[in-house]
């Protein structure tokens, strides 16, 4: 702490590792601001090389961590990135809580979008999943998503860094090809978005075994749309040639009414995970259940509404040390920010009421679920001011 690196760099706190270094929370001594920074861990020619090519992956889009700069200094070299708040969809789906099916829309259409223009560059991330998916803190407004991590990521047509028996990326978002060794191919990073998107629908996590069949996949939910569904099974296909023929192409399906974003009090939110009927043990596993992780309670990041919906933009520093979670920009080193919090119900809180009462108060965390009243009326929980309250 207080460390000067290269000159220009001071250390302030380290917020976690990553897969090759730690990240830092460091300030720019000659642009006076708070950035993340990465500092490589290990010295060895490979790493080093992943290292500076993550760096120059030079990507201007606005789902895109693009990389500041970097610097070194004797054994040690670093590069500093913007610093997200808001947390990782990982983060998101720890709660073991289903998306509501316009968020998960909205993720996959910034997640497909950011992967168009990753992929127009001539480039495969090689690594989508949950954790390099980070989220601004919006709050109850739409989600903004930024793609990160490109630690492994490899121009097409390029030589590896590694043998061809050396498998990168996480297993369960690996597509089958790549298992097999297979040379990189923006399909893939596709085939990735497809398990992420099934997850964000079902709440399962995709197991690390190799699929072969192309509806080897959990039950689809009842509020899941069609057109999202049919999708996310085309994204997943373990057969390349069954997947949409590039991203824009999957990003202009979901161009649908049925799909397009709203604002949460319009949201009905799912509670419940869906019926798992036929579904046999061990297919598809719930976060925390048989992957050595603990589901974590939404009550640790429990926010007012007029606190969710503050928002600080890229690159800012925070200006608090309490309820303020930064979310690094760097696989693995995340913290839950506030937009979990808006869209479900608190530890200990009770879920919104069998009967409900015309112009009754309800819990602003109960905003967009329905209800009925005593005569069968469906009723909406939405926000007017700063109350929510039953209305038809």
């Amino acid at each position: 702490m207080g460390e000067v690196f290269a000159g220009r760099y001071e250390l302030i706190d380290m917020i976690g590792e990553g897969g090759m270094g730690a990240v830092w929370r460091v300030r720019d001594l000659k642009r006076d601001r708070i950035v993340a920074a990465k500092v490589l861990r290990q010295s060895d020619a490979g790493s080093l090389l992943r290292f500076m090519r993550e760096q120059g992956v030079r990507i201007h889009h606005p789902h895109v961590v693009t990389p500041l700069g970097w610097a070194g200094e004797d054994d040690q070299v670093l590069f500093t990135m913007p610093i997200v708040e808001g947390g990782s969809v990982a983060d998101l789906l720890k709660t073991s809580v289903v998306l509501p099916p316009r968020y998960g829309a909205e993720i996959l259409r910034q997640l497909l979008s950011a992967l168009d223009a990753v992929h127009s560059a001539g480039v495969v991330h090689r690594d989508i999943k949950p954790a390099n998916l980070l989220l601004d803190a919006t709050g109850t407004q739409k989600p903004r998503l930024w793609l990160t991590d490109f630690g492994v990521a490899l121009p097409v047509n390029e030589p590896r860094l590694t043998a061809v028996s050396m498998v990168m990326g996480t297993p369960g978002y690996l597509a089958p090809e790549q298992l097999r060794g297979a040379e990189p191919d923006p399909t893939a990073d596709l085939y990735a978005a497809g398990m992420v998107g099934l997850q964000l629908a079902t709440g399962h996590r995709p197991r690390p075994q190799m699929r072969t069949e192309r509806l080897d996949l959990p039950p689809a939910p009842r509020d899941v749309p069609r057109p999202l569904w049919d999708l996310l099974i085309r994204l997943a296909d373990p057969d390349p040639s069954g997947r949409p023929a590039s991203a824009r192409a999957a990003l202009q399906e979901l161009d649908d009414p049925n799909l397009t974003w709203q604002d949460q009090q319009a949201v009905n939110i799912s509670r419940r995970m869906p019926d798992l009927t036929g579904v046999s043990e061990g297919e598809f596993l719930r976060p925390g259940e048989g992957d050595g992780t603990t589901p974590q309670s939404s009550a640790s990041t429990t926010v007012s509404p007029q606190a969710a919906t503050t928002h600080q933009p890229v690159g800012a520093a925070s200006t608090s040390g309490k309820g303020r979670l930064l979310a690094l920009v760097a696989a693995g080193v995340i913290a839950v920010g506030a937009l979990g919090a808006t869209w479900w119900p608190r530890s200990g809180e009770s879920p919104a009421p069998d009967v409900a009462q015309q112009g009754g108060t309800c819990g602003w965390w109960d905003a967009g679920a329905t209800a009925r009243d005593a005569d069968g009326t469906s009723l909406r929980c939405r926000a007017e001011g700063s109350t929510f309250t039953w209305q038809e």
